[in-house]
């Protein structure tokens, strides 16, 4: 498998993927050589330049700069290299509809049936599709916290009786609270196939996550629910809540919100406090882990296997770790790719094993998937897929998870404004990603009217154009914007640590080695960086093969190999979580229900995981880049269910990236 990183050489006027395996590099000399050329001279078409790495090219041409090439030899010798590392492009923009073929999205085999799956698909437009436009704005719309508005008696009757509305709407109008859940399970489980923006099919399944198309679609699925459900009930200055799980200055913020759950109703004259809150659609049969409701609050370190041992955490252990968390998976994430996910590439086939390209999840994503595994059913023998929220395919069955993605969707826009005290420039600033293919990459949602509107993601990245912001948290930001991990102190001789020499992450704590080496300027194009004091650097798990349907998390820690399950996770050390939903849970413990062996091994994502180490090595004191430091990895898998005789998971190296 090789990496499917592109290239400029704007002294060609060229866009390509390199095709050697990206476990190896050129050596830093070469890769100066090579920048230093291409940066000689400025290119003379801007319609190239305006092309991202990723487009396929006809033909490679070379662009007329104006400038005479003095060393003609080493324009000889990067044509030969050129030549070498040219392939095919695979990252076009992806169309993402429900138009043409819609496929039953698969789910976990059980004991009873081997061949379960859920028919999601959406029901065809009955208009020509429009194009998307942005809203005229006359004042923004804001979203509120929930936890705030839990006793606002007008709202929250107004938010019940608008998703009653969209409930009663019949099963073929694509308003309805049927294929608000649809979209989320067809859109995000594979059954529609990927689409060119000329509408023709690339023969590969369209999987949402894992990409840079996570945070853009999910904003614009909440956009149009959010406008339908307005619309139902006749008011256009209608927002949604968000559920402020990373807010550990309230202390209900980061319970499962009220709002979502059945009222204590008390008996006075005119009805009591809460007499007049109806609000039964928001929690009658929805399918929540009874074990996690209020008081308890969201841990974003949750572990299955810990739930145990650390259900005496007190408040202040939990908000701290919390803290620890998203300034691990926020703050620490510079570049658009740390945060936002790897460019989504048309060739990838997330759900088979043959020749599958690979995708991967930012900072963003690996952060929400806790949320949706702590309200999931675990152990659960009647719902053994996790649902609601723990799974894709069930998800948007259950409206706490419009409000949890609201918050994601904030946490992306508070990101782009905050400082960078990541990188050794200090100055970089947090942006979107400027790629022709993200920027070009279309989307089909229904809207208020029932019709289909094609979006493109460059119209999603400005929240204010879209006529919504959300009311300010600033003062519960900036607790884990300014957090600080406890200090880690080695308890280790290095000559004493033992390092794997197999590519393979088992179900104990394993420790690599990996040599660091300085950027150079070779490392920038393909980044927004604009010099390589800007680069942020991090370490790469290349190729991780995921089995599909199993259950994965663990975390990782440089230069603490005596890391283990029961390590602190807010320490200096600590540089990330990975966390893996599959499309259906096993998590059931009880003698009715044995274990599922994996029998179909093959059917595995492939995907990039990479963890921010800027601050971590910073924190470690160090700050020599020619080094070698150990990674550890502490493996959080289940012991029942389905992949639990699986002994570990392969990839194919460990590297050294600069974003």
């Amino acid at each position: 498998m090789q990496e499917r990183r592109s290239w400029n050489y704007g002294v060609l006027g060229l866009k390509i993927k390199p095709s050697i395996p990206s476990c190896w590099y050129l050596k830093a000399e070469s890769r100066e050589l090579l920048y230093a050329q291409s940066s000689a001279v400025k290119m003379g078409d801007r319609a190239i330049q305006k092309e991202s790495w990723g487009r396929s090219r006809a033909s490679l041409g070379v662009v007329a700069t104006g400038r005479k090439l003095v060393w003609a030899s080493f324009l000889c010798s990067i044509v030969l290299v050129l030549q070498y590392l040219a392939q095919p492009a695979s990252a076009d923009p992806v169309l993402a509809t429900s138009i043409g073929q819609c496929n039953p999205v698969a789910l976990q085999a059980t004991n009873d049936s081997k061949t379960r799956t859920e028919q999601c698909c959406l029901p065809a437009p009955k208009r020509a599709r429009i194009p998307f436009k942005l809203p005229k704005v006359h004042r923004l719309r804001i979203r509120r916290p929930a936890h705030e508005l839990a006793n606002d008696v007008v709202y929250v009757n107004k938010y019940n009786l608008a998703h009653e509305k969209m409930n009663a709407l019949p099963p073929d109008d694509p308003r309805s609270f049927l294929r608000q859940w649809h979209a989320h399970c067809s859109f995000c489980k594979s059954a529609f196939l990927q689409r060119r923006l000329n509408n023709s099919t690339t023969g590969y399944p369209l999987q949402l996550h894992y990409s840079w198309t996570f945070l853009p679609w999910h904003r614009m699925l909440i956009y149009f629910h959010e406008k339908i459900l307005g619309s139902l009930i006749n008011d256009p200055d209608f927002t949604l809540p968000f559920w402020n799980w990373d807010n550990q200055l309230d202390d209900t913020a980061g319970q499962i919100p009220q709002i979502f759950l059945p009222y204590k109703q008390f008996a006075r004259k005119k009805h009591g406090r809460h007499g007049k809150i109806r609000n039964t659609f928001l929690y009658e049969g929805k399918r929540r882990n009874p074990n996690h409701m209020p008081p308890k609050i969201l841990p974003l370190t949750f572990d299955r296997k810990l739930e145990k041992e650390r259900a005496n955490w007190t408040h202040s252990q939990i908000r701290h770790a919390n803290l620890g968390q998203v300034y691990q998976m926020v703050y620490n994430k510079v570049s658009a790719r740390e945060y936002m996910g790897g460019p989504y590439n048309t060739n990838s086939n997330f759900t088979e094993v043959a020749d599958v390209n690979v995708g991967e999840s930012g900072g963003a994503e690996s952060l929400h998937n806790t949320a949706h595994e702590w309200v999931g059913n675990l152990d659960n023998s009647a719902y053994p897929d996790n649902e609601d929220m723990g799974v894709f395919t069930y998800a948007g069955r259950d409206p706490i998870f419009y409000s949890h993605h609201a918050n994601v969707d904030r946490l992306w826009h508070v990101w782009k404004g905050l400082p960078d005290n990541i990188t050794r420039d200090g100055h970089r600033i947090r942006k979107d990603y400027d790629d022709y293919d993200f920027l070009e990459t279309e989307f089909t949602f229904f809207d208020e009217n029932a019709d289909m509107v094609v979006v493109k993601v460059k119209d999603t990245l400005d929240i204010h154009k879209l006529g919504y912001k959300y009311k300010s948290m600033r003062e519960a930001d900036s607790l884990w914007i300014n957090h600080k991990p406890n200090g880690t102190k080695a308890s280790y001789k290095r000559s004493e640590v033992v390092v794997s020499i197999s590519n393979t992450i088992g179900r104990q704590p394993t420790s690599f080695k990996l040599r660091r080496r300085a950027p150079t300027a070779a490392d920038l194009p393909g980044t927004q960086a604009l010099n390589v004091q800007q680069l942020s650097e991090g370490v790469v798990f290349e190729h991780v093969r995921v089995p599909e349907y199993m259950y994965v998390r663990f975390d990782v820690f440089l230069d603490l190999p005596t890391a283990t399950a029961e390590t602190d996770e807010d320490e200096s050390a600590y540089v990330g979580t990975f966390t893996h939903l599959p499309s259906g849970v096993m998590t059931v413990e009880d003698v009715g229900q044995k274990k599922v062996h994996v029998r179909n091994d093959d059917m595995y994502r492939t995907l990039n995981i990479r963890f921010s180490t800027s601050l971590a090595l910073k924190a470690l004191g160090i700050t020599g880049w020619n080094t070698e430091i150990t990674v550890t990895v502490v493996p959080r898998f289940r012991p029942h269910g389905y992949g639990w005789n699986i002994k570990g998971i392969k990839f194919d190296c460990l590297r050294q990236e600069f974003t």
